[in-house]
């Protein structure tokens, strides 16, 4: 496992362990951590807006590593394997544009 330090989405830096190489952010809010930035009082609405306003850049981010992957099997000579990812890489996008156009009409 590998050992990261980020930030949630209030700003605050965290620590957690991942399998994986790349960050993730979660909203852990405790109030030690929200201290800093007058607690959580939020909505639950704004809770839940900022949790899919991260879904989309997350998804979008790992949509961009996935196309960046599809490209190394294309350049190995895979074609085929290299359109089975284009067409997960376009689910990613299908499904951040339905949750972009959700977020937009809660705005």
């Amino acid at each position: 496992m590998m050992h990261l330090d980020h930030e949630d989405v209030h700003g605050h830096t965290h620590s957690h362990d991942h399998d994986h190489a790349h960050e993730h952010h979660h909203h852990d809010c405790d109030q030690t951590a929200c201290a800093s930035c007058g607690g959580c009082e939020h909505s639950p609405r704004e809770e839940l807006m900022a949790l899919m306003k991260y879904m989309v850049n997350h998804n979008a981010a790992h949509a961009n590593e996935l196309a960046e992957l599809a490209k190394k099997l294309a350049d190995m000579g895979d074609k085929t394997a290299y359109e089975q990812v284009m067409l997960a890489v376009s689910d990613f996008e299908k499904g951040n544009l339905r949750l972009s156009t959700i977020l937009a009409a809660m705005q």
